[in-house]
């Protein structure tokens, strides 16, 4: 797999995570303030669907 794509994908993986954080903080400090507009369960569902895919291809498995 090309470099780009693996790079392009840890990348998309690391700031979709970090979006999800900074949007659970400011909905921690203040309710409503994203939630009214954004559900944070898609933002962490995509989270976890990359950081899967990150892994599987960023970090293979080394057998012995």
């Amino acid at each position: 797999m090309s470099t780009f794509l693996k790079k392009l994908i840890n990348d998309l993986f690391y700031l979709s995570l970090l979006t999800w954080l900074v949007y659970l903080v400011l909905e921690l400090m203040k309710e409503g303030l994203i939630s009214n507009y954004f559900d944070l369960n898609l933002l962490l569902v995509f989270v976890i669907l990359i950081g899967v895919i990150n892994t599987s291809i960023n970090y293979p498995k080394q057998y012995d």
